[in-house]
């Protein structure tokens, strides 16, 4: 991604814990961590073990990135060369340590695990991120919650909402976010240490006790067997991240659209130089909504590439485990910028009930027509009542009239319903269903995680 867009798409924080350095740095620790393990459990000499861990301190400074570049072109992955350098840091240290370095393990031991400890931290910012966005909806769902406005399918006028719906619905999909977040972490922060085949042979009978030295030195998860060519794991992390993504887009959907000039019921935040536009001094563009939707168009396609690599060949896999390093780095980095934008957007939208009032009245009481219908179905019965108020909207559309006006003047409606009675019929906020308890179900569950 080119720095001139990374602020649009990206978040600072997982877009340094994936660059080069700190992928190398992942390396390292996987490194220094698997000659600790090997030393517990006196595979290789102790005092080995330390001069490895010593200079895994500073290893970083000292790896020449211009060479690395290009030799990993040719070997195929980063950990081939990158193991040549680390090896030769260790050299320069203690001619007898560098023997042991990488000991027993293969490249993609080291890049797998790496990747992992980068899952770990890139996780743990979209956790804190998306708890905070799960936080500004409940708070937005309790303050508007008697705020009124149209709900819309299709596209279309529907029946009236409350905007704290709205953000109730928000914060639901966000919880199930964290909880699906929470329930993965045991199965796919998973340490791995396999060998040129998953066997482990080169360690003999002390494999297994290595694989779990190894996993607790990194603090992950120590595996039943060997995943190499097994990318579950890989591809449950990115399902989340493309899960996370999708419902933020989803919001910034929403609020893109009440956006509009015609609508203009809630605005994005504004600031100096955000949303304007390079001819129209008018213009106030849902600029965090288009790098939102941008985000949820891309990741869809980078879904696909993860799940099309779960078909590797045997033991280990050519091409399709190397798309991997292609497609998880962008999700993390377009999930926590869309997370960041959101945040924004949910904390200061800035809200005009006027024009929610205004556009509840623009159908001329149209969108209480099924409460009308229901009201009237209980005396006259459904069907009939669903004719009779259907051909009353027809004829309010085509007197360009209040449909208030039309029914007080039938028969049917007079016989059941005095003046008074229709009115309340004609309240929006009379015809809510079960909201206020939908609200209440959330803030309730919100104060029980609490607990």
């Amino acid at each position: 991604m080119s720095q001139l867009y990374a602020s649009l798409f990206y978040q600072s924080d997982v877009t340094a814990i994936f660059s080069d350095r700190s992928l190398l740095s992942y390396m390292i620790q996987a490194e220094v961590a698997l000659a600790k393990a090997q030393a517990q459990i006196n595979v290789i000499p102790r005092e080995m073990a330390m001069i490895i861990e010593q200079v895994g301190q500073s290893a970083l400074t000292q790896i020449d990135l211009d060479a690395l570049a290009v030799a990993t072109g040719l070997a195929g992955n980063i950990a081939i060369p990158f193991v040549k350098q680390f090896t030769a840091i260790v050299k320069q240290q203690n001619e007898d340590a560098d023997r042991y370095v990488h000991w027993g393990a293969t490249s993609q031991d080291v890049i797998d695990t790496a990747t992992i400890l980068q899952c770990r931290d890139a996780l743990a910012v979209i956790e804190k991120q998306l708890q905070s966005a799960y936080q500004i909806s409940l708070q937005q769902a309790e303050r508007h919650r008697d705020q009124v406005m149209i709900g819309r399918t299709w596209l279309q006028q529907a029946l009236p909402i409350t905007l704290g719906h709205k953000f109730a619905r928000y914060a639901a999909a966000l919880k199930r976010d964290l909880d699906r977040l929470q329930a993965m972490k045991t199965r796919v922060l998973t340490a791995q240490l396999g060998g040129a085949v998953g066997s482990l042979a080169s360690l003999q009978n002390q494999g297994s006790a290595v694989v779990e030295a190894f996993a607790i030195e990194l603090g992950l998860t120590k595996p039943e067997c060997t995943w190499h060519g097994e990318r579950d794991r890989i591809v449950e992390i990115a399902s989340q991240l493309a899960m996370i993504v999708g419902n933020v887009g989803k919001m910034a959907k929403d609020w893109s659209l009440l956006m509009q000039t015609e609508i203009a019921e809630v605005f994005e935040p504004t600031a100096k130089g955000r949303g304007g536009s390079s001819t129209m001094p008018h213009k106030r563009n849902p600029v965090a909504a288009a790098s939102i939707l941008a985000a949820a168009n891309r990741v869809p396609a980078l879904m696909a590439s993860v799940y099309q690599s779960m078909v590797q060949d045997h033991e280990r896999a050519l091409g399709a485990w190397h798309a991997e390093w292609l497609a998880i780095p962008e999700m993390f980095q377009l999930c926590a910028g869309a997370l960041e934008r959101a945040n924004d957007v949910l904390e200061n939208m800035q809200v005009n009930p006027e024009a929610m009032q205004r556009n509840l009245e623009s159908t001329q009481g149209l969108i209480m027509a099924e409460a009308v219908m229901m009201s009237l179905a209980d005396k006259i019965g459904r069907l009939t009542a669903h004719h009779l108020v259907e051909q009353a909207c027809q004829q309010a559309i085509s007197q360009q009239t209040h449909l208030k006006n039309i029914l007080s003047n039938l028969d049917e409606v007079k016989e059941h319903f005095s003046a008074q009675a229709l009115d309340e019929l004609f309240k929006p906020e009379s015809y809510l269903g079960n909201i206020q308890a939908q609200i209440d179900s959330v803030l309730k569950a919100a104060q029980g995680d609490s607990q």
